[in-house]
């Protein structure tokens, strides 16, 4: 089995998840908006995806956040599809001095830098993994459960 760029899927038990929070923060700091649940959600399960390289480095980061495994696995399946038809937008923290970048499709952010960047080179260099790596990626078929517990949070230390 070959291994190359990929998606993989992350859910979150809850939408209060201490592990969903950053992510949604980064969206809103990069796009300017609030990640968005794209399709009414039953229950608390929240599921984003990430773009990674063969070596499991994340590259970019879905920027909605979804209610279902079937709606993260059409929406990362849009962005793949739609890769050719994409616009970079290039954005900065003036005050922190960093740089980042999200990518739309018809307008619409749906693809985000994975994180800030503190120079403008290690920006575009960024960029141009990621739209090397989203035109082959593959989809995984399942996603992996974030749990704080996994990570040594309060869950974790409860006998």
């Amino acid at each position: 089995m070959a291994v190359g760029p990929r998606v993989v899927f992350v859910r979150f038990q809850s939408a209060d998840s201490p592990k969903l929070t950053p992510w949604i923060a980064h969206v809103s700091r990069v796009v300017g908006r609030t990640a968005r649940a794209t399709v009414p959600v039953v229950g608390d399960s929240r599921i984003v995806w990430q773009l990674v390289s063969a070596n499991n480095r994340e590259l970019a980061r879905s920027v909605d956040v979804y209610g279902t495994f079937e709606s993260a696995t059409a929406g990362a399946q849009h962005v793949v599809d739609s890769s050719a038809d994409s616009v970079i937008e290039q954005v900065s923290e003036s005050g922190r001095g960093v740089y980042g970048w999200f990518t739309t499709v018809d307008g619409v952010p749906v693809m985000t830098c994975a994180r800030w960047y503190v120079t403008d080179r290690d920006r575009r260099h960024s960029i141009e993994i990621a739209r090397k790596a989203i035109v082959s990626a593959t989809l995984h078929t399942g996603a992996r459960l974030n749990l704080p517990a996994l990570m040594g949070g309060d869950l974790g230390r409860q006998r």
